[in-house]
């Protein structure tokens, strides 16, 4: 039987695809407009489903509040990559601005991983 998860992450990924060729049709080849859409069809694909059941408050496999919390990092990675790219150019001291930028989403992305494996690891092991 297919799970409700899945369900929901084919929709939003046909909804994704069918808005990004209505975008080739039909959007405009303004390089910012552009990047602001393809920044959100990343966080629609990658946390589209899990905005869609946290908001409902389906958490029959995974808990509403790790759903927010997945969000919430797609969503900062997403947006710190599209900084960092805007400002390449930019020098931070020896450090290119997309390099430390992509330091900070590694650093944000492996304390989430180590915080859900912490969370997890405590609700395995009961009250």
């Amino acid at each position: 039987m297919v799970s409700r998860d899945s369900k929901v992450q084919v929709a939003v990924v046909v909804a994704t695809m069918a808005l990004a060729t209505l975008w080739v049709r039909f959007g405009t080849t303004d390089t910012v407009s552009s990047g602001l859409f393809v920044a959100a069809c990343y966080v629609f694909l990658f946390a589209g489903s899990h905005a869609y059941l946290a908001t409902r408050g389906d958490g029959e496999a995974v808990p509403v509040a790790a759903r927010w919390r997945f969000v919430a990092v797609v969503s900062f990675a997403v947006a710190a990559v599209l900084v960092g790219n805007s400002y390449s150019g930019v020098e931070l001291g020896n450090w290119q601005l997309s390099t430390a930028v992509w330091a900070l989403v590694a650093v944000v992305f492996g304390a989430y991983v180590a915080y859900e494996a912490r969370d997890g690891y405590r609700t395995s092991r009961g009250p």
